[in-house]
């Protein structure tokens, strides 16, 4: 298992169940939303604080980026992109030999859906 944290995010990638969480440090979790493999986390003003992918190495593949990657992923944050009616979700992973990679998270939501998870 590979686990870190910085000033902004905490993150961990285990191999054997194949899930990547990330999470802004110190941010309580007052809400989710499940997309298919992600499970989107947000606190109580409907921000996003987190993030859970199941069948992450199969997901990363499709962007070039191996589960051998994952396994020795440096650090991992999210970049949130918020207009009014959607959200955008980015992962930002530094990968062995200093590689950063930006992958979209297939996760737009509405407003409607972010509200309706923390209420």
């Amino acid at each position: 298992m590979v686990v870190g944290k910085n000033k902004l995010f905490t993150w961990d990638y285990s191999e054997k169940s194949d899930i990547l969480n990330i999470h802004k440090a110190g941010k309580k979790t007052e809400g989710s939303s499940e997309l298919g493999d992600f499970t989107v986390d947000f606190d109580k003003e409907g921000n996003v604080v987190g993030i859970e992918i199941i069948n992450a190495s199969e997901f990363f593949d499709q962007s070039g980026i191996s589960k051998e990657q994952l396994e020795h992923l440096k650090t991992a944050q999210l970049m949130v992109v918020q207009k009014k009616t959607y959200m955008l979700v980015w992962a930002v992973l530094v990968l062995p030999e200093n590689i950063e990679r930006k992958v979209l998270l297939p996760t737009p939501i509405l407003s409607e859906s972010v509200n309706a998870a923390v209420a």
